[in-house]
């Protein structure tokens, strides 16, 4: 009898080890994965819009340009003093820097997020493990990006659309804290405000994660009034009414904006046809991705599915019938929750500009990739409990940790196709590089209408032929010179 405890001890160690190793090579895996990415953006320089977003901070009035701007350019009022900041802070080269530090931000906010949920829902779950799964989510979620340039590289659309991404989770961190102290004391004044401010100005990078906050939000609300607990209820209540106000604040300051009828093309459309495409473009999205990327999808279930089943096939006590009727049904939830976020994120390009434009669809490429991780660990687990000796035996969870290990180099893959793209972003940066220090050595010499070479291969748009050019006349702003032009053909 000794024998065989000592013997089950030795098992479970060596079994625990190796989850260990697995967890470790999959934070390495993907960390060197995210590391390239963010290697790429230090190749990212000034393109398109960029010029003309910079430029704006050298106005004289600055609470004038920015009401001309709400009134004449674009609704979205934090965008620009986001760059704003980024400017001072970073200086010329901060767009080589954002891409870089946008994605460690990312996961720190993610996993500051897991451990409140953690804590909420008293997971003990390690911090290796919390660790992985947020290097995880910004893996699949980038390495899936449906416009990756424009998204993360190209400072104007990161700004809108990766910028709110990364900062939700660590509103959604904030909130869970405040809502588990509920029971401790009611939020303070402080607090409130805090909860209304911050995803006023999240909010106010781009229509898109507004709306899903403002979906997510009114849920959470309807949540906590029918199941939270009767003494908890009004301060949970309080911050989540109040950071819903802030989010639909946002949408209403964006949704008048007179600069809307200049970026809407065409006139917004019929309300039946608008409640079909809320309805449609999710499926869509949903049935594309199934179609286009089937191995990444298949992966980012399957590595958290066999993951959590390492985790509680043994020796975890086993789930009530109870509890693993409420995953079951969690399945389906998470299921529809996705579909409804996904619609609420695409409401607003329903509304003005038919199908959401590649670097708008990040935040819904965000949602489903954690809905599928999120039904790959509920697969997991749920497998876990099946109380058959096949399921629970040692020998299937051993082989279940060698699966583990395979899977979690996979990122490595995504890493040495990176790597070929090096050279590539390398070079335009040389060019560049090249071309700025043209502008300024011409500066130097006095030349202030100058005459530089058209950059090709730049993927957003380029600096044109005539000086009247908007991005044109941004980018002399930029270089205190009266006039820049780019001709096609010049010699470096």
């Amino acid at each position: 009898m000794t024998n065989n405890s000592q013997s089950r001890t030795k098992q479970g160690f060596s079994a625990e080890q190796f989850f260990g190793l697995a967890l470790a090579l999959g934070i390495l895996a993907t960390f060197i994965a995210l590391a390239l990415y963010a290697y790429l953006g230090t190749f990212s320089r000034y393109g398109s819009d960029d010029y003309c977003l910079s430029a704006f901070f050298l106005r004289d009035n600055l609470g004038t340009a920015m009401v001309q701007r709400y009134f004449t350019a674009s609704s979205r009022y934090t965008n620009i003093l986001f760059i704003g900041l980024v400017d001072n802070l970073f200086g010329w080269y901060n767009v080589a820097i954002l891409p870089g530090l946008m994605i460690a931000l990312f996961v720190t906010g993610l996993y500051l997020l897991l451990k409140e949920i953690g804590e909420m829902l008293k997971l003990s779950w390690s911090r290796g493990l919390s660790l992985f799964l947020s290097l995880l989510l910004v893996y699949f979620s980038i390495t899936q990006a449906p416009d990756l340039y424009q998204t993360l590289y190209w400072r104007a659309g990161m700004t809108s659309h990766f910028a709110p991404v990364v900062l939700i989770p660590f509103f959604g961190a904030f909130l869970l804290r405040q809502i588990r102290k509920a029971n401790q004391h009611a939020p303070s004044i402080l607090i409130q405000a805090a909860c209304f401010l911050i995803p006023f100005l999240i909010g106010g990078l781009s229509e898109p994660p507004t709306a899903f906050m403002i979906t997510a939000l009114g849920l959470g609300i309807c949540a906590a009034w029918w199941w939270s607990d009767a003494r908890q209820r009004r301060p949970v209540l309080t911050v989540l009414a109040w950071s819903l106000l802030g989010a639909l604040t946002a949408l209403i300051v964006m949704g008048v904006a007179p600069a809307n009828s200049i970026r809407m093309q065409t006139p917004p459309p019929p309300f039946p046809e608008l409640v079909s495409r809320i309805i449609y473009y999710p499926s869509y999205f949903i049935t594309d991705t199934l179609r286009t990327l089937p191995i990444p999808t298949l992966v980012s279930i399957a590595v958290p599915a066999v993951l959590f089943y390492v985790k509680y096939v043994h020796p975890a006590p086993g789930l009530s019938k109870e509890a693993r009727g409420r995953l079951g049904i969690l399945l389906i939830v998470v299921l529809i929750f996705t579909y409804l976020f996904v619609a609420a994120s695409f409401a607003p390009s329903a509304y003005g500009q038919s199908y959401p434009a590649p670097r708008a669809r990040f935040i819904a490429r965000l949602l489903l990739t954690s809905a599928f991780m999120l039904e790959g660990a509920l697969l997991g687990t749920l497998i876990a409990q099946v109380q058959k000796k096949f399921f629970q035996s040692v020998y299937l969870r051993g082989f279940a940790i060698l699966v583990l290990i395979i899977f979690a180099l996979y990122p490595l893959r995504t890493a040495w196709r990176i790597s070929a793209e090096i050279p590539a972003y390398q070079e335009y940066a040389a060019a560049w590089d090249a071309r700025e220090a043209e502008i300024r050595a011409l500066k130097a010499q006095g030349v202030l209408d100058v005459q530089v070479r058209f950059l090709s291969s730049e993927r957003t748009q380029d600096l044109g032929d005539h000086r009247d050019f908007r991005l044109n006349r941004c980018a002399a702003t930029l270089y205190g010179v009266d006039s820049i032009i780019a001709m096609p053909g010049m010699n470096k």
